[in-house]
């Protein structure tokens, strides 16, 4: 292993114990196998269940050297410069930057709305009460991030926090902000009302999608 690092809210210092997770990207010098691979993701479950009274979930991505270090990656090298904390070996982020904000890495970061949206949906349509729930405020959260990376290319503000996205956000759209509320409302405590959470993800979710690609590319 060659480097890891902390990325999110835990990275920035806004973690919140349970509600938060611990996200991690290892970064190895060569390919893994599939057998690494798996033993990777069953030390990443024992880590959420032994640490679940700290962390909502323990996530470890996998990167590579040689590509996290091309220039041609530029989303690679802005994301561990700009939204990393290195914690153990090489900080490769003291070769990059500063970056600026671009479209590709909006697009990296929630270009997939459209596909999130159906997903969850569909998640809801069949879920029980408590995946209800968690379902819910997942999706109000990848909403926030998603109308964020809308305005990240013209604010040029680089922030993990879903307050601070939401705040981005609100200065282009103040229209928004009623909806806004009522997602941190569904985070901080999950609704029961399924036809009002299904109706305003819809909504929302298909908004975001036609307009995003258009959105995310407005410059400053």
């Amino acid at each position: 292993m060659h480097s890891v690092y902390l990325y999110g809210s835990v990275a920035r210092g806004d973690a919140v114990a349970v509600k938060s997770d611990l996200d991690l990207i290892a970064l190895f010098a060569g390919e893994l196998s599939s057998n690494k691979l798996t033993e990777l993701k069953t030390l990443s479950d024992e880590l959420s269940k032994k640490y679940r009274s700290l962390v909502r979930d323990v996530g470890i991505a996998v990167a590579y050297y040689d590509y996290t270090v091309d220039p041609e990656n530029y989303y690679e090298n802005a994301f561990l410069k700009e939204l990393c904390v290195c914690v153990y070996g090489e900080d490769l982020g003291e070769r990059f930057g500063p970056y600026k904000l671009t479209s590709e890495i909006a697009d990296r970061f929630n270009g997939d709305i459209c596909e999130s949206l159906t997903r969850a949906l569909n998640r809801l349509e069949s879920a029980s009460n408590q995946d209800f729930k968690t379902y819910t405020q997942n999706f109000a959260r990848k909403l926030i991030r998603t109308y964020y990376s809308m305005v990240m290319v013209r604010s040029q503000v680089w922030t993990t926090r879903l307050h601070e996205q939401a705040e981005v956000f609100i200065r282009h759209f103040p229209e928004k902000e009623a909806i806004i509320r009522i997602l941190f409302n569904w985070i901080d405590e999950p609704p029961t009302d399924y036809e009002s959470v299904y109706e305003l993800f819809k909504r929302e979710g298909e908004w975001a999608c036609k307009n995003f690609a258009h959105e995310a590319k407005i410059s400053p």
